[in-house]
């Protein structure tokens, strides 16, 4: 008797279906998601326009500029926290070089093509002497360890939430500080080597790709989410300077903190968002939500639209502080990289 043809999971049919169907309409869908995520917001800061014009009663240019100036210091991080993952994988790049390449590649990323800056990148790290190998492992480790040090930023500082205004009052006062103790050491397992190898390599064989493996001890993993733990931190300095900016309602006493949870969280919802480019309008819905609950103790129409403003200007500010690293990166004498073609 003739076998019939293979079975298959009807999830896993289902799944591939969805995730075909969504290539093919991708830019259709993420027009819709914005224009809704627009309408959404849009129709909120209407709705409570005379009590945000109450609440943000002008733009104090001074912390507003102090703002911008950390958040072109954590992008000027990047580029070394790279340079040091590379270092302890055993390849050696100036700054200057590192800076440029890094930089550069990100530039690369605004052109349409998901993965045409982390080729950019491997590429020109490799004309410097970097193996590829190395380049791509190091771009693996610097995505887990700067996504998990985003996550672990906001878990620590949910031990300060607990007087925030709307999050105090809609859970209970033991219930953050005991998310933020469980989710600390999980977060912390989930970079041991042997997990992030077998979580690389298990995405490979879904690409056919053959393994790879990674040279890094966990002690080198930890310290590389320590510096990216800075960063966050860093940015949150800038992002408490942008809510000062544009708003003169009391804050928490741990407002400080709470800023850098919030807005590293946004990071993370915003990246691991694949439906808009660079998480456009989820991080923004995340932060507004948060900056109204957290920080002006509200989810009201009128805190809301508020946490609406400050979200998009922290877009704003960072997409300013990008470009003009970027810029100041290409302007540094030096060979250029050519940029790879797409096959």
């Amino acid at each position: 008797m003739a076998a019939g043809p293979p079975a298959t999971a009807g999830g896993g049919g289902v799944l591939a279906r969805a995730l075909a169907l969504f290539r093919r309409y991708k830019r259709l869908v993420q027009v819709v998601v914005l224009a809704l995520i627009a309408l959404f917001l849009g129709v909120d800061v209407t709705r409570s326009w005379s009590k945000l014009a109450g609440q943000v009663i002008s733009v104090q240019w001074s912390l507003l500029l102090a703002a911008f100036a950390v958040l072109v210091a954590q992008e000027v991080s990047y580029g070394f926290i790279w340079r040091g993952i590379l270092a302890r994988m055993g390849s050696r790049l100036d700054a200057v070089s590192a800076q440029r390449i890094y930089l550069g590649a990100e530039f690369v990323r605004y052109i349409p093509g998901n993965v045409l800056h982390v080729i950019t990148r491997v590429l020109w790290a490799e004309q410097r002497g970097v193996p590829k190998a190395t380049g791509f492992a190091s771009m693996v480790v610097e995505l887990a360890t700067k996504i998990t040090s985003a996550a672990l930023v906001f878990a620590v500082s949910l031990f300060f939430w607990r007087d925030s205004g709307a999050i105090a009052q809609a859970v209970p006062s033991w219930a953050l500080p005991a998310i933020g103790a469980v989710g600390v050491p999980l977060l912390l397992l989930g970079l041991h080597p042997r997990l992030l190898t077998w979580a690389l390599n298990a995405g490979l064989r879904k690409l056919k790709r053959p393994p790879v493996e990674f040279t890094l001890r966990y002690r080198d993993v930890l310290i590389v989410t320590l510096y990216w733990s800075l960063s966050w931190m860093l940015a949150g300095v800038g992002f408490y300077l942008l809510v000062r900016a544009l708003t003169q309602a009391p804050l928490p006493a741990a407002a400080i903190i709470i800023a850098m949870g919030i807005y590293a969280i946004g990071w993370d919802v915003g990246f691991l968002t694949f439906v808009t480019p660079s998480g456009l309008g989820f991080r923004e819905v995340v932060i507004a939500y948060l900056v109204a609950a957290a920080l002006l103790g509200s989810v009201g129409a009128a805190a809301i639209a508020v946490g609406t403003v400050v979200a998009f200007a922290a877009r704003l500010l960072s997409t300013g502080a990008e470009l003009l690293c970027i810029a100041v990166a290409h302007a540094i004498p030096g060979a250029r990289p050519v940029v790879p073609e797409r096959a």
